[in-house]
């Protein structure tokens, strides 16, 4: 990433802060969203593209996406980082206020915790190493990784596939499949695209399946707050029309951008998608 795009995250994310600084030495009311000044968001912490957390730095779509719709709400922006199967947790328990963590939105997960977005929508595929492995007819009788708690397995078994492996994180399927410990990783697409680019001498192929649906990124958040859930998708549906949008997407998915620029558009959601699947309890 550019200096000049550096320094842009930094401001986005701090922007936040400057802002309650500024508000209260004028003696303004500060802005609050849920009732609060600051609030705390959940992100993954091992998907390079999508959600990636090392030694203190972070990047990623969602991380440019929270750093975006914090700034714009003018509150102060906590960040913490989770895994798939305690996503609904956070939100209930309130161990954090928002989580945008390549969070599918579900019938589901509706019955607990309220949605905005989608903010990018995305298929679903497989992953191999170099080799015979070309297709799904291919994968019969051969091993598959996949998450917990996501829509993935049940998709898997729905093709008949039934050696599935399912772990807590998404780098520990790309750990296996590298070390030839299972012969595919199914997830989605954004979520293989960037780790595909974080491992660019391995040879890694990407292909759809029958198994892929549509997935459907949106914010958690707690339910009960239908004006917060409101307001925030006001800025969703503002950001995914943006150019902004754009070049956050180019940014944390750079390989894949510049070889599919074509495709780009295909992850961007539409103002009555988000309509339809935001704010529904």
């Amino acid at each position: 990433m550019s200096a000049w795009r550096t320094a842009r995250r930094v401001v986005a994310g701090l922007g936040a802060l400057a802002f309650l600084a500024t508000a209260t030495a004028c003696g303004e009311e500060p802005k609050k969203f849920l009732g609060l000044t600051r609030v705390n968001v959940a992100y993954k912490h091992d998907q390079p593209g999508t959600s990636y957390w090392d030694k203190g730095k972070h990047s990623g779509f969602d991380w440019y996406v929270g750093a975006y719709v914090t700034q714009q709400l003018k509150v102060a922006h906590s960040p913490k980082l989770v895994t798939s199967d305690v996503r609904e947790t956070e939100i209930t328990e309130r161990l954090a206020d928002l989580v945008i963590a390549t969070y599918s939105i579900t019938p589901e997960r509706e019955e607990k915790v309220a949605f905005v977005g989608p903010y990018a929508v995305t298929e679903q595929g497989y992953m191999v190493m170099p080799g015979a492995i070309k297709s799904e007819s291919d994968l019969k009788d051969k091993n598959i990784c996949t998450m917990t708690s996501t829509t993935a397995a049940e998709n898997l078994e729905r093709q008949g596939l039934k050696k599935i492996k399912q772990v807590p994180n998404a780098s520990t399927c790309v750990d296996l499949l590298l070390h030839g410990e299972t012969d595919a990783f199914f997830m989605d697409e954004m979520i293989l695209y960037g780790f595909q680019a974080a491992n660019p001498d391995k040879g890694l192929h990407i292909f759809k399946g029958k198994a892929g649906q549509p997935q459907f990124y949106g914010i958690g958040m707690p339910k009960g707050h239908l004006r917060d859930c409101e307001d925030l998708k006001k800025i969703v549906k503002a950001y995914v029309q943006s150019s902004q949008w754009t070049m956050d997407f180019a940014a944390a998915l750079r390989e894949f951008a510049n070889g599919h620029s074509a495709e780009v558009d295909g992850y961007r959601p539409n103002a009555e998608l988000l309509d339809k699947l935001s704010c529904k309890g």
